[in-house]
């Protein structure tokens, strides 16, 4: 089992732990989430199939006593010093792994106050895959540019994001300045990142990518700046204009192909700004098409 899933296990009270490190070992650390519904067999995705956990004894179902009992020990039994992470859905463990969670969502004025009477758990695993990023690093540094990462849903796309911030950070030494929205890229716990990112890397966590954008650019100096998926008009803007102080990005865009881009006013208007110098598609076998960006539409 891989170091950063040993503790996965210990999320779950008997008889899901068990059985819960008996499917990791068996799958050879290739499990990407576990899930828990309230009323129904827990199960874990892999290869995009939703797979049954079978723990003794037969007929188990999840129930609200176990879904409070993960969330509880994921807080590390501080659920006051977990509020803020759980009122965006989700708390990190160590190891990087998200804990998204829904419920019954209860309401601020300013907002989601917090989510309580849990219905479902989703446990995703973080996996580091050094080199992973290999084909496009060596692409992008034999004349640097911004690159900027598609695929459809559970290709990789943050797996090979994060090794592009973590060999643009230590194979040749440059600043790279990460806003990690959802906290899925650097997983930071007590500042600590819990997922290899590069020494020369600096951490905004939690922020929002169009003020973390333009935080990083007036206050870090970064060489390259690190964000995972573009979504919407206010990203764009802010990709834009820091374009212009010189600043490369490294960034993800979540369609199905290539072709999509080019629809989508959003990513419309990036490729219209020449905002990045290459694009880099995962293919459905989870290779990597690794091209300049003029040349990816003729």
């Amino acid at each position: 089992m891989e170091r950063t899933l040993e503790g996965i296990p210990n999320l779950f009270p008997e008889p899901l732990r068990s059985s819960v490190a008996a499917r990791l070992s068996e799958k050879n650390g290739e499990i990407e989430e576990i899930r828990l519904r309230n009323g129904f067999p827990p199960t874990c995705l892999y290869g995009q199939r939703e797979l049954p956990i079978q723990p003794e004894p037969p007929g188990f179902s999840v129930d609200g006593k176990l879904l409070s009992e993960v969330v509880t020990r994921a807080s590390r039994y501080s659920a006051y010093a977990v509020q803020d992470q759980l009122r965006q859905g989700f708390l990190t463990i160590p190891g990087g792994h998200r804990l998204g969670v829904c419920g019954r969502v209860i309401l601020h004025e300013n907002g989601i106050h917090s989510i309580s009477e849990f219905q479902s758990l989703n446990l995703r695993i973080a996996h580091q895959k050094i080199g992973v990023a290999d084909p496009a690093t060596n692409l992008l540094w034999s004349e640097p540019g911004s690159a900027l990462i598609v695929g459809s849903p559970g290709r990789g796309k943050t797996t090979v994001l994060r090794d592009l911030i973590r060999q643009t950070s230590d194979r040749f030494s440059q600043r790279v300045g990460l806003v990690d929205e959802r906290g899925e890229l650097a997983a930071c716990l007590d500042g600590i990142p819990q997922l290899r990112i590069g020494r020369h890397t600096d951490v905004l966590s939690g922020c929002p990518k169009s003020v973390g954008i333009e935080l990083l650019v007036r206050t870090m100096n970064p060489n390259w700046i690190a964000v995972d998926e573009i979504s919407s008009e206010w990203d764009a803007d802010v990709l834009i204009r820091a374009s212009y102080t010189g600043v490369r990005f490294l960034a993800t865009a979540h369609v199905w192909k290539k072709a999509d881009l080019q629809y989508r006013p959003v990513y419309r208007r990036l490729l219209e700004a020449e905002v990045f110098a290459y694009l880099i598609e995962i293919l459905p076998d989870r290779t990597l098409s690794c091209e300049r960006m003029k040349d990816a539409f003729r």
